[in-house]
C-alpha cells in the first residue's frame, strides 16, 4: 500500500510512505502514484517495506532517473534492513540518495548502463 504522508503536499516536497511489498505489483502502484506528483522533491519512506525484489529495486532506480530527467529529486528515507540490503547488493546505493536516521547512506550518481 502506498500512502501520501506529507501533512500538506506542496510543489516543493512530498513524502510518500510505502507499506508491504515492493515487487512488480507494488512497483506498478508506485509508478502510478509518482506520475501524479508535481513536487520538486519526492521522499519515499520505505521503513515499512517487508519485502523487495529486483523488480521493486529497478522501479526505484527508474523513478530516480525519471525525476532527475525532470530536474527534480528523489530521496529514499528510512529504508528497512531488507530494502537497504538489496540496494547495496545491487549497488543501487551508489546511485540513489538514501537517508537513514538523518544520515546519507547513498548518493545519486549515474545509473548503471548510462
Amino acid at each position: 500500500m502506498i500512502l501520501l504522508t506529507s501533512p500538506e503536499p506542496s510543489e516543493n516536497s512530498v513524502e510518500i510512505a510505502v507499506h508491504g511489498d515492493l515487487d512488480a505489483v507494488g512497483g506498478a502502484e508506485l509508478r502510478r502514484v509518482l506520475g501524479t506528483i508535481t513536487a520538486k522533491t519526492v521522499e519515499f519512506d520505505l521503513a515499512h517495506v517487508g519485502f523487495i525484489d529486483c523488480a521493486g529495486a529497478r522501479t526505484l532506480l527508474r523513478a530516480d532517473e525519471h525525476m532527475r530527467g525532470l530536474g527534480r529529486e528523489m530521496i529514499i528515507l528510512r529504508p528497512s534492513d531488507t530494502v537497504l540490503r538489496l540496494l547495496r547488493l545491487l549497488e543501487f546505493d551508489r546511485y540513489l540518495l538514501i537517508r537513514h536516521l538523518g544520515d546519507a547512506v547513498g548518493a545519486s550518481g549515474t545509473p548503471p548502463g548510462h
